[in-house]
């Protein structure tokens, strides 16, 4: 019956780490990946990957020293197999309330989806806006949950009359992809901003028609 590595809590020396990697590979039908030697690392007092890595100069040849491979005998493609570690993993994702909340304390309780998208693009951590308009169904509704306004600077008027000028230069089949790309030359209120005030880009016409 094959026994378990002996632990290396005390691990100083090459040979001693050397020992622990032949043990391992009794255990297995092929040579050890890094990123099992990571799982392992990360559960068992043995030396991380890094340390490993900074001591042989990469897991492949620490096999080789161990005499569990022949590195000449590996492709550059099966080496790099061997040695590639684990992804990083991402930062934990904030709930929508500690998203929100965030932003509030950043940015105020006035939260537009750009606004918002526009700080989640410095702190991935946030929950997306699409999430949170999943969540709630629209953006108004969780304005409302969390007692916010997307009003910004714009009066409705305001965003009326800069559909009426779009209107003048584009014709009166104006897009909406004509609007947002004429509010955007002109520093006027977003289509964005237009769908949240008036509930979708329709709406927003027939207000100008009346």
């Amino acid at each position: 019956m094959r026994q378990h590595p002996t632990s290396t809590s005390t691990l100083a020396t090459d040979e001693k780490i050397i020992r622990l990697i032949q043990g391992l590979h009794q255990m297995h039908h092929s040579p050890m990946k890094a990123t099992h030697y990571q799982k392992l690392a990360a559960q068992l007092p043995y030396p991380s990957l890094e340390e490993i890595n900074a001591r042989f100069g990469s897991w492949t040849q620490l096999l080789e020293r161990a005499g569990i491979i022949d590195a000449t005998r590996l492709s550059s493609k099966e080496q790099l197999v061997l040695n590639r570690p684990a992804p990083v993993k991402r930062a934990n994702r904030w709930t929508i309330e500690e998203s929100v909340a965030f932003y509030v304390a950043q940015k105020g309780t006035n939260m537009t989806i750009r606004s918002y998208t526009e700080l989640r693009d410095l702190h991935t951590e946030m929950m997306s806006a699409n999430t949170i308009i999943r969540r709630f169904g629209t953006w108004k509704n969780a304005l409302t949950h969390f007692h916010l306004t997307s009003n910004g600077i714009f009066s409705d008027q305001d965003c009326l009359e800069a559909l009426k000028q779009a209107a003048e230069t584009h014709g009166p089949l104006l897009t909406s992809q004509q609007y947002a790309k004429w509010a955007r030359a002109h520093h006027a209120p977003s289509l964005t901003l237009l769908i949240e005030r008036f509930s979708s880009w329709r709406e927003a016409l027939r207000r100008l028609d009346l």
